[in-house]
């Protein structure tokens, strides 16, 4: 955030926007027999990133409107407000469009802490939702067991712990953080720790920044001189992981960072030039993947909004593609338990790779890969995806300390505000 203190601030964004001519997919045609289907979405908004909702609500559009399903009056979207995405505002946001608006189904950005407290609103009203978050927080078991309710992300947890591992097998076994109190209160910092230490090495330092210290970078350079780890994580965001990354640059530092897909988001790229260079993040998408169903979609996205998808484009583009292809399957019957069934037998193939929810969590499952980025004084920075690997199991024993009763952190679904 620009600034730390209001990150509770508001900011608007565009949320109607022209319909989307339908991409390219793979799934059959819908057949609603005359039925206006209904589908409720809520959309958060962000501070630092306003970008982001907009982002996910195009790629939904885009997901959703398959064979014109939007123009045809096949699909109605309802589009819902939860400003910073605090449980009360988002309870209330979910009776109304359960209520009012009579909605079939229900999508949209959530962090999975705020759906605990919306669980038995999706039970009682027999309504089934699909729930995308950056992947910031550990699916709760209670969440996993509600049979309405089903999970995709960005995988963002499931990456830190994968980076952790990664960079003590890759760098050694000394391993430093670099974050701050606002970008830790989430389960990722937690996981990349777990995966250090399940990978047989050690967090030596952890240096946190606290709220307007300025002195932060100075101090961390030196000490990360006189410490000398092996690798480096990042869990800074925004111009904060910036002008870190840039001192590493300037003070000829060549340990090894690893970072987040945020950080190594294109606009941020090029703000860095060649302090980017080598910067490695595992994440689920890049949009270099040599996936024929990742270039058709990066094709038309473009063609549609002259820019660029971004992972939330890609997250919602592939959530409404879930939607459809459930809806497409379920034979004109469009009961709860109908498109359950249809949502549970998911499979097809998105700019992401192919997916599957697993039946168990009814969590979407995407593979995950190694990113690393190039960049010269003489080019812009590039960001290549090489060799990739599963997520660990959901109800893996590595992660069964975040499923507690004490939990606390932030709530937003853009990992930082």
């Amino acid at each position: 955030m620009s600034n730390r203190r209001n990150f509770l601030k508001l900011a608007g964004i565009g949320l109607t926007g022209s319909v989307m001519r339908p991409f390219q997919a793979q799934a059959g045609r819908l057949n609603t027999k005359g039925q206006k289907l209904k589908i409720g979405i809520l959309l958060p908004q962000s501070t630092e990133h306003p970008q982001y909702p907009g982002s996910f609500l195009n790629g939904l559009r885009c997901g959703i409107n398959q064979h014109k399903a939007i123009q045809k009056d096949q699909i109605e979207l309802v589009v819902e407000s939860v400003n910073y995405g605090t449980p009360m505002i988002v309870k209330e946001k979910v009776q109304k469009l359960l209520t009012e608006n009579n909605v079939d189904f229900i999508s949209g950005l959530l962090n999975p802490e705020v759906a605990a407290h919306t669980n038995t609103l999706f039970k009682n009203a027999k309504v089934p939702a699909l729930l995308a978050s950056s992947g910031e927080n550990y699916l709760l078991n209670e969440l996993k067991h509600n049979p309405y309710l089903f999970f995709t992300s960005l995988g963002l947890y499931q990456a830190a712990y994968h980076s952790g591992h990664y960079a003590v097998e890759q760098y050694g076994k000394k391993i430093a953080i670099v974050s701050s109190f606002y970008d830790s209160g989430y389960d990722s910092l937690f996981t990349f720790r777990q995966g250090v230490e399940d990978a047989g090495g050690e967090l030596m330092e952890n240096y946190v920044a606290d709220q307007n210290d300025e002195g932060f970078i100075e101090k961390t350079i030196a000490q990360i001189k006189q410490a000398s780890p092996d690798c480096i994580y990042l869990f800074r965001h925004g111009q904060a992981a910036e002008e870190m990354l840039r001192a590493l640059h300037f003070n000829k530092i060549k340990t090894p960072v690893i970072t987040t897909a945020f950080v190594a988001d294109e606009h941020q790229l090029i703000n860095l030039g060649e302090a980017a260079n080598q910067l490695t993040y595992i994440s689920s998408w890049n949009k270099n993947l040599e996936l024929k169903e990742n270039h058709n979609f990066i094709s038309s996205y473009q063609k549609e909004y002259k820019k660029q998808p971004d992972s939330f484009s890609t997250l919602g583009y592939e959530t409404g593609q879930i939607i459809y292809d459930t809806l497409s399957r379920c034979s004109s019957d469009f009961s709860a338990a109908s498109m359950i069934e249809a949502l549970k037998s998911c499979s097809l193939s998105s700019p992401r790779g192919p997916v599957h929810i697993d039946k168990q969590s009814g969590m979407i499952q995407n593979k995950l890969y190694i990113n690393k980025v190039k960049a010269s004084h003489s080019s812009l920075p590039t960001s290549q995806p090489s060799e990739g690997f599963q997520p660990v199991n959901e109800f893996s024993e590595q992660f069964a300390v975040l499923d507690n009763d004490y939990r606390s952190g932030w709530l937003n679904p853009y990992l930082f505000v």
